[in-house]
Parts: structure tokens; sequence; C-alpha cells
């Protein structure tokens, strides 16, 4: 079994867009120009499906019922917060599967609130290994009014950094066991609260 990779969003968008975000259902991965390419030089999400069943992994399928999902995990906190001040949307995911439908999925899913984005970015979208191949980046999806595309390099500096210190938060809050928790890797200055 794959052990879990980690989901970070952090997007300025207001409010009303963000709700409509939330509510819209996701169509074909196909729109998206550099998914063909994304996938061609990670064979590894290809697999044996068609194209077809691949862009189809999320279609149908709203931001919300995502969100409620990691929201009712018994045993992995998830971090989904708007901040009213700063009009920012962060979502953390502690557990997130690394397999085909949710790594595709969700880049489908999520990466469609672009769309609704009004307020200036750049903001971004990272699925990336924390807590047993810390720093490994699975996809990182830049997000600007109206566009997305996923990044061909590393996501700029700092982003995982953030990303660190929100999944830190997320692990100290959860309860495990002593066998999992000695699994995680050292832990970084990355992982102190510095608030």
């Amino acid at each position: 079994m794959a052990q879990p990779c980690q989901l970070y969003l952090k997007v300025a968008i207001s409010r009303p867009n963000l709700e409509a975000f939330l509510h819209s259902e996701a169509d074909s991965a196909a729109c998206f120009d550099d998914f063909e390419q994304w996938l061609d030089i990670n064979r590894r999400w290809r697999g044996n499906m068609t194209w077809n069943e691949l862009c189809e992994l999320g279609q149908g399928t709203t931001a919300q019922a995502w969100v409620d999902g990691w929201s009712r995990h018994l045993r992995s906190p998830a971090w989904n917060h708007y901040d009213e001040a700063t009009q920012a949307w962060t979502l953390a995911v502690l557990e997130f599967a690394e397999s085909r439908e949710w790594v595709i999925g969700a880049l489908n899913v999520l990466r469609r609130i672009a769309d609704f984005k009004d307020l200036p970015g750049p903001d971004h979208l990272l699925i990336y290994e924390y807590l047993f191949e810390q720093g490994n980046v699975v996809a990182a999806v830049e997000l600007l009014p109206g566009q997305s595309r996923i990044l061909p390099h590393d996501p700029p500096a700092g982003l995982t950094v953030e990303a660190d210190r929100v999944m830190g938060r997320l692990l100290r809050a959860m309860d495990v066991s002593g066998a999992y928790a000695v699994q995680r890797i050292a832990d970084t200055a990355a992982d102190k609260d510095t608030d």
C-alpha cells in the first residue's frame, strides 16, 4: 500500500466566488492543455487507463464533496479555512491518498478554482510528500485569475515551507499511534509555529 502524500492549496478569492467554485461540477480534464504533457512526464499515473478514462477522474464531482470527505476523516485532520480579513482560502489534507484516482481527480477538480479566482495571484495547489519522502513534489499548479498551469519545475521558493508549517500543525493535532509517529521524517524548522 502506498504511503499517503499531502495536499496544500491556498488561494486569494472572494467568499461568493469560493462558494460558487465549491458547488460547481468538474468537467473532463481534457480541457487542460498541459494535462497530457504532465502525464507523459509522470508516466506512473497513466497505468493501463486510456486517455478518456484518465480525463474522467474527478469529472462530475464538486470540490465541496471532496472537502466534505476529508472533513469527515476520523483519524486524520484536514484544514479547511477561509480568512475573511485576507480573503484567502486554505485547504490542507494530511493524509491524501497517493493514488491515480485521488491525484488526477484532485488536479482536475481543484485547479478549476482559477476560473473563479477574482483576486490577484499567483496562488498554488501543491501535492507533495511531507510525511515519508519529505519534499518530493507530485504536482504543483500555479493559479491565476482565469488560468491554471501545472508547473514543469519545482514550486516557488517558500511554498513547501509554508505547506510544511501547516502540515506540521495537522500532524501535531493528529491522534496517532507511536508506531505511526516514528515513521515521520525528522522535523524541520518549517514545522515550528512562528505565529
